[in-house]
């Protein structure tokens, strides 16, 4: 077998230089009088989830008497505002527990605990079956609202990549626009 003998580079031979680094100071700057922290708990960048559930418990208690439909309307007009599916199922969630808690905490006014009637807000249907068309309602129409809402609007314009018009590809004989002129 060959012995195989190592060859030295000549970037091996010469010798390392280490550059010292000046020393640093570090000085702290106090914050200005106006500047504060974030507050603690919830803090919401766009307030777009709270207007939504305001928009769907607004609606919805508005048109309480009509079972399946003041759901339906709520959930349309708040899906809408709320733009996206994850935000306008999550305000219809919200929406499905405080209109009828709104409701039932109205009603327990008129409740009586000498003559306990059960809880029915019309003849024949009771509060569990209006609560179960309201959310059915609240859902579909939060679905609708949500697909209904284009993608592009000009509240959320700043989120899609748009091109300036001098950097754009000019088509052969096309004359170029003044920024002036706009």
């Amino acid at each position: 077998m060959p012995e195989f003998t190592p060859v030295s580079s000549p970037q091996d031979q010469t010798s390392r230089s280490y550059v010292t680094e000046p020393a640093r100071h570090v000085e702290y700057a106090s914050m200005p009088a106006d500047v504060t922290l974030k507050p603690e708990g919830i803090y919401f960048k766009d307030n777009v989830l709270v207007v939504s559930v305001a928009t769907m418990v607004i609606t919805s208690l508005v048109t309480f008497f009509v079972p399946f439909f003041n759901g339906l309307l709520g959930g349309v007009f708040g899906g809408y505002h709320a733009g996206r599916m994850k935000r306008a199922l999550g305000a219809a969630l919200a929406s499905s527990v405080l209109v009828p808690a709104t409701l039932l905490f109205l009603y327990s006014f008129s409740y009586s605990f000498e003559n306990p009637e059960p809880l029915k807000l019309f003849w024949g249907l009771g509060v569990t079956g209006w609560v179960a068309l309201h959310v059915l309602g609240t859902f579909i129409g939060a679905v609708a609202g949500a697909l209904s809402r284009p993608l592009v609007t000009e509240r959320n314009m700043h989120r899609y990549a748009r091109v300036p018009a001098s950097s754009a590809p000019r088509v052969d004989g096309a004359p170029r626009v003044r920024r002036d002129a706009l």
